[in-house]
């Protein structure tokens, strides 16, 4: 077996061979995509290249890394200047329902001395405030407030049902408001009027908002005297308000109002009276109280108190 050499590739081989197996070799490889070269054979353009990808996602890793070393302190001071504060839930019933027109004003205290039922009877627990009537200022607030005023006269005395003397004042604002402990035994107007209404020792202060002074009137009245003021109808004015002594109804009740053994929340329920229910003035009983008759258990005439804001004159 002789050996002989291609022209095209140089390789030699045997003679066996019609055409240069090399060359057929080379060829072949090419069409499925390798090449020989020099007589070796190179790599495949097929084969994939990762090296590509790769730099790819280094680059990108770098990119995000420069990024938050240049910006990422300015992300977090944006972070912190808009907190998240939650909403806060309102529970329907836990705010403050205004009163409605009708209902019966509060006391001091802001309760009314009223039961829920006016059927049910008292047990005489109840130590609610009766009501005062707002936006005026009541004795009690009044004398709370310290001296400064100087008064006319801090103690005087009138004779006679319908006799009047006046105070004059001096020192602080200059506006002043007069108050009578109980105006069913002396009433007293914006000059400082003081005029006898009952018998009966009564003090009348003035204020200027800030400082008071207190005069005691003591109301000497005699019978025949407190008589003799009577009108027509057989009634006495028995307060400012315009309550007489005599016939009344209940009124601004609501649900009802207590009757009570004594001038005073302190004091036992005895009963409970719904608006329109007939009483009988007897007197003033002080500091807005008055003393009263009304059928009680059985139709008996039965005496209590009430405050006169639940009381008007038939």
């Amino acid at each position: 077996m002789a050996m002989k050499r291609c022209p095209v590739c140089g390789e030699k081989y045997s003679d066996t061979y019609k055409t240069c197996p090399f060359c057929e070799e080379e060829a072949a490889e090419r069409s499925g995509g390798k090449i020989r070269r020099g007589g070796r054979r190179s790599a495949s353009k097929g084969q994939p290249n990762l090296l590509t990808p790769t730099l790819v996602v280094l680059i990108l890793i770098m990119l995000a890394l420069l990024v938050y070393l240049l910006f990422g302190d300015q992300f977090q001071k944006k972070e912190e200047e808009t907190p998240n504060t939650p909403v806060e839930e309102v529970t329907p019933g836990e705010d403050e329902t205004p009163a409605e027109e009708g209902e019966t004003p509060a006391g001091e205290d802001g309760e009314v001395d009223m039961p829920e039922d006016p059927s049910v009877p008292s047990t005489g627990d109840d130590t609610q405030e009766e009501p005062e009537t707002s936006g005026e200022l009541s004795y009690e607030k009044a004398s709370a407030l310290p001296d400064g005023l100087t008064l006319s006269a801090s103690d005087f005395t009138l004779k006679t049902v319908g006799e009047s003397h006046t105070i004059t004042v001096s020192g602080g604002s200059g506006s002043y408001t007069w108050i009578s402990e109980d105006e069913g035994i002396a009433s007293v107007d914006s000059s400082g009027k003081v005029t006898a209404v009952s018998r009966g020792t009564v003090n009348v202060l003035v204020t200027d908002g800030s400082k008071k002074a207190v005069c005691i009137v003591r109301c000497n009245v005699s019978a025949d005297s407190a008589a003799s003021s009577s009108g027509s109808s057989g009634s006495t004015t028995s307060s400012s308000s315009g309550l007489k002594a005599g016939s009344a109804v209940v009124t601004n009740a609501g649900n009802g109002v207590f009757v009570r053994s004594g001038p005073g929340t302190e004091n036992e329920a005895l009963a409970t009276l719904p608006n329109g229910a007939e009483v009988k003035i007897v007197e003033s009983a002080g500091n807005g109280w008055y003393k009263i008759t009304f059928a009680g258990n059985g139709g008996a005439d039965t005496t209590g108190y009430m405050k006169g804001e639940f009381l008007a004159n038939q």
